[in-house]
């Protein structure tokens, strides 16, 4: 008995996909001990490289170069409807749902989700494993990002080899060049997979198309070796023992991967992907087995037929229900989330998806007309993204004409709009600064960043070992210049502890201990009030308050960034800023100011700096109100904390 040349449906190659979303759905569930569920990931990219790669050889040798319309035009009725949907879905969501903060960052996820670049939107823009606040709704449409870029250049990469290869008389060996090709990619890739990774922030390896294209690359050279019948001979007659090796090989491998830990940058997601790779290997021929009875067991093979909608369906369902990343198992919300995901998963697949595969859609779906329902398609979601940034914001009031200090009118502002900028402390308290708006009848919106002051000016990064150019703080004026121009806030609020950070400075860092340092720091706050302000708005400035003792958990004796030494060692440098800016609410009407300490802390602030430079936010119960020091616990504090700060910042608006 011998192993088939031909490419045929393999049901247990469906069981495996189940297993892989089973793995990725409940990493998210944050379903405990399962932290390493994110390799089902690679599963899915090793598979998809196998796939793919076996039909674009086919028509290689069928024809001499891949069939560039029809694997696109299938790839699009494949991938398309159901992806469509999920967009729609979270279009309709953020224009009639979504707080007003989120609604940029969500324009945006959904332009780039479209285009099929999301992953290189969502590296620079959100956290995959540790995110501030709610995480984007699409944030898992990276993954797809990497396959559909993949599905873009292999084919056109494995045309330039076939149309090379004949040029140059070697067509007979195409297969063998495409082949060493993609041997070589793989050992590029994984070794960028390696460089790349920085402990800081993985994501940029970790969602990389050229640091994960050595997956779908182990399963196309896969495909290829399979494509030589001695080769499919080995597999066969060895099925049991390749099988028993890739299974273990994973398996093994899986507990040191969670995290994901340096380990799996470092060659585990390799030797993952390799453990797999043989595992498909070993049941693209194998004969009936009790491990490929079990992956072709009817529930195995239907959930694996439905696992594009799953693995679509399960994030939004996870962070609409809040159960996304969480520390702890919520135990009755997540089986919701499941459900929710599964009854949408078969109702996609069954009236959406295959009636336009297979049904009589099929035939109606030439080649030019699959293009233009594409093109018709991103289009229109595009042009609703963008539109998503310029909504109006609603007002119930007339709206305010101030009159500027020379006595002429300035732009009318909306009175039931605040927009705060700051650091990453307003930044997570924001869904809480919402939620009492909203009560209040009262609209906020977002122009903070994490790690950055409003001043719009260039840090030093402690994170890269050598200057490598503006930071990302100097981005926040075009933040700020957008919302500020778009919306007219009538209040801007301003909450950050980023002023006394050390920063770049005619090319040298300079610090607070520097006199230089708070000459810059001037200009550049009345350069900040000049953009804040420059629609009319009142700018409040909350006076930075003192760290509370769970700093003390960050800031070591072995250990402590320089910021937070200062924070703690250093008080003197706050209470400097916090001069500055009540000297500036006393000389320039547009500005108004409040202290922020009485509301965190209990003790009352010590006259000088030579008095203790942490306080305490203790709460009832013994509770801190900042764990870390900094942010606000926002379970259960952060209503009531948002209320006490927004009551300050209006009172302080109106004065």
């Amino acid at each position: 008995m011998q192993p088939a040349d031909n490419i045929t449906y393999v049901p247990s190659l469906d069981g495996l996909r189940t297993i892989a979303v089973g793995l990725v759905i409940a990493f998210h569930l944050s379903v405990p001990n399962l932290e390493l569920g994110f390799a089902g990931v690679d599963v899915f990219f090793v598979l998809s490289g196998y796939l793919i790669t076996s039909g674009l050889l086919r028509d290689t040798v069928r024809h001499g170069r891949p069939q560039y319309g029809k694997f696109w035009q299938r790839r699009f009725r494949r991938l398309l409807p159901a992806a469509t949907l999920i967009l729609l879905l979270v279009l309709l969501y953020a224009t009639f749902l979504m707080p007003l903060f989120r609604k940029a960052n969500a324009s945006w996820d959904i332009f780039w989700t479209v285009l099929y670049l999301g992953n290189w939107r969502f590296m620079g823009a959100n956290s995959y494993f540790a995110s501030d606040g709610t995480p984007s709704l699409l944030l898992h449409m990276w993954s797809l990002a990497v396959e559909e870029q993949f599905y873009f250049f292999w084919p056109v990469l494995i045309g330039i080899v076939a149309f090379v290869a004949a040029k140059l008389g070697g067509s007979k060996r195409v297969t063998t060049i495409i082949g060493v090709v993609a041997a070589v990619l793989i050992v590029v890739s994984a070794a960028l997979l390696m460089v790349l990774y920085d402990p800081a922030s993985p994501d940029r390896a970790y969602m990389g198309t050229d640091t994960k294209a050595f997956e779908p690359l182990l399963g196309a050279l896969l495909a290829i070796v399979m494509s030589n019948h001695a080769v499919r001979t080995v597999f066969y007659r060895h099925h049991r023992l390749i099988a028993a090796v890739g299974v273990v090989t994973a398996v093994a491998v899986l507990p040191f991967l969670a995290g994901p830990s340096a380990f799996y940058f470092q060659g585990g997601a390799v030797i993952l992907s390799v453990g797999v790779t043989l595992l498909i290997g070993a049941l693209v021929v194998s004969p009936p087995t009790m491990l490929s009875g079990f992956l072709s067991w009817r529930p195995m093979t239907y959930l694996g037929q439905i696992s594009y909608g799953l693995y679509l369906w399960h994030w939004p369902w996870s962070v609409w229900l809040d159960v996304a990343h969480k520390e702890e198992f919520r135990m009755l919300r997540a089986p919701v989330a499941l459900a929710a995901t599964l009854i949408c998963a078969v109702l996609s697949y069954h009236f959406v998806e295959e009636p336009i595969r297979r049904g009589r859609f099929t035939t109606w779906l030439t080649f030019k007309r699959t293009m233009l329902t594409v093109a018709v398609i991103m289009v229109i979601i595009m042009t609703w993204a963008t539109a998503l940034r310029g909504l109006p914001v609603p007002s119930t009031r007339p709206p305010a004409t101030p009159v500027s200090p020379g006595g002429s009118p300035v732009p009318q502002t909306n009175p039931d709009l605040l927009i705060v900028v700051g650091d990453s402390v307003p930044f997570r308290l924001m869904e809480s600064l919402d939620q009492v708006a909203s009560d209040n009848d009262f609209v906020v919106d977002n122009a903070s960043r994490g790690g950055c002051p409003p001043l719009s000016i260039e840090l030093q990064e402690y994170l890269k070992p050598d200057h490598e150019g503006a930071g990302d703080c100097t981005m926040v004026a075009d933040i700020q210049t957008e919302k500020i121009d778009s919306e007219r806030p009538a209040t801007v609020f301003w909450w950050s502890r980023y002023e006394v950070h050390q920063r770049w400075l005619d090319g040298r860092i300079v610090g607070p201990d520097e006199e230089i340092f708070w000459e810059a720091l001037e200009e550049d706050l009345a350069a900040s009030v000049d953009r804040l302000t420059s629609q009319g708005a009142t700018l409040v400035i909350a006076q930075t308050e003192r760290p509370g003792t769970g700093m003390l958990s960050r800031c070591t004796e072995d250990e402590c960034h320089p910021l937070l030494d200062l924070m703690v060692n250093h008080d003197e440098y706050r209470r400097r800023w916090n001069d500055i800016v009540v000297d500036l609410a006393q000389r320039d009407d547009r500005v108004e100011t409040f202290r922020m300490d009485p509301l965190l802390c209990k003790d009352p602030e010590p006259e000088s700096a030579d008095g203790p430079a942490l306080c305490d936010d203790s709460r009832p119960g013994g509770q801190l109100l900042r764990p870390d020091g900094s942010h606000i616990l926002v379970d259960p504090f952060g209503y009531e904390t948002a209320e006490k700060v927004l009551e300050n910042v209006l009172t302080a608006a109106s004065s």
